[in-house]
C-alpha cells in the first residue's frame, strides 16, 4: 500500500470538549503525548483526528485531512507530474504529523507524512487497538470530482469503488477509509444558503445505530455541554439534511457539538 488516509483535522472554538465528545460517544482514544495548548488529538487506532483551536480569520468545522505515504519524495514527484501547477510546502515543526501540505486540482488541502519518520508524534506514532466505533469515510464537496478522483488514484494509489448509482460522485479507498468526492452543484442550494467547496462530512462505522442514539441521549443527560447541534429543523434545515443524505455511505445523520456533519453506517453482522 503506497498511501493511507491517516488523519482528519477540525478547527473548533471548543476544541477540548469536542475531543471529549468523540471520546465519550465513539470511544476514540486520546494521545498519551499531547500538546494541550495546540490541539486535542484522538484516534480510532488507525485514523487520528486533530481538533485544533480556531485561529483568527479561520472558519470552524472540518479543515483538512492527511495521508501517510511509503515514500514522501515519490508522492511529491507524482503531484508535480499530475499537474505542474499543483504545489507542496514544507510544514513548520509545530505540525508533528505532517512533513508537507499540498492540494488537489480543486485546492482541497491535505497533509503528507512518511511512515517511520522521527517527527511523527501523538496518536500518529502510538500503537493502539482499533476501537469498535471507527472512522469509515471522509467526504469532500468539490467542483471537478472526476479530475480529483483521477488525482487521488494516480498520486496516492487509492482504488475506485464501484458507484452504487450514477450520482456524479466518486468513491475511492485505501482499504480502510473511503474518500468520497461529492460533485458540487450550485443548483443543490436553491433552498438554502450556498455552501462553499471543501470538506463536507465524516463517517463512522458503528456496531448499532440504535445504540448510538441511546448513547447520545445518555451523554446529553450526563453533560449538557456535549449536545449534538440541531439538524434538519425548519425549511432550510430540511434542505441541508436532504442534501447530506444523498451521500450513500451512511444511513443515520448527526453532528458534533459544533455542527460538523457525521454520517453513520452499521458494521455487517
Amino acid at each position: 500500500m503506497f498511501a493511507k488516509l491517516n488523519h482528519i483535522a477540525i478547527a473548533s472554538d471548543q476544541y477540548a470538549i469536542n475531543a471529549r465528545f468523540y471520546e465519550a460517544l465513539f470511544g476514540l482514544r486520546s494521545a498519551k503525548n499531547y500538546r494541550p495548548a495546540r490541539a486535542a488529538v484522538v484516534s480510532d487506532g488507525r485514523v487520528g483526528m486533530n481538533i485544533i483551536p480556531r485561529r483568527e480569520g479561520r472558519t470552524s468545522g472540518l479543515d483538512h485531512f492527511g495521508f501517510q505515504v511509503a515514500d514522501l519524495d515519490e508522492a511529491i514527484a507524482r503531484i508535480t507530474k499530475f499537474d505542474p501547477s499543483l504545489t507542496t510546502i514544507k510544514r513548520p515543526p509545530v505540525r508533528p504529523f505532517a512533513a508537507y501540505s499540498g492540494h488537489d486540482p480543486d485546492a482541497n488541502i491535505f497533509d503528507i507524512s512518511q511512515a517511520g519518520t522521527s517527527f511523527q508524534k501523538d496518536v500518529y506514532a502510538e500503537e493502539m487497538d482499533v476501537t469498535e466505533r471507527r472512522f469509515s469515510h471522509f467526504a469532500l464537496r468539490t467542483l471537478n470530482a472526476e479530475r480529483c478522483a483521477a488525482f487521488y488514484s494516480e498520486v496516492f494509489e487509492l482504488s475506485t469503488i464501484n458507484k452504487p448509482h450514477d450520482d456524479g460522485n466518486y468513491y475511492l479507498t485505501d482499504g480502510n477509509m473511503t474518500l468520497a468526492l461529492l460533485q458540487w452543484r450550485m443548483e443543490d442550494y436553491a433552498d438554502m444558503d450556498p455552501q462553499r467547496l471543501g470538506p463536507d462530512h465524516i463517517g463512522f462505522t458503528v456496531e448499532s445505530i440504535e445504540q448510538v442514539k441511546a448513547d447520545i441521549d445518555d451523554l446529553t443527560g450526563q453533560n449538557p455541554h456535549m449536545r449534538c447541534r440541531a439538524l434538519g429543523y425548519g425549511p432550510e434545515g430540511e434542505a441541508r439534511l436532504a442534501l447530506f443524505k444523498k451521500c450513500p455511505l451512511g444511513s443515520y445523520h448527526l453532528t458534533d457539538i459544533e455542527g460538523v456533519y457525521i454520517d453513520l453506517t452499521e458494521a455487517p453482522a
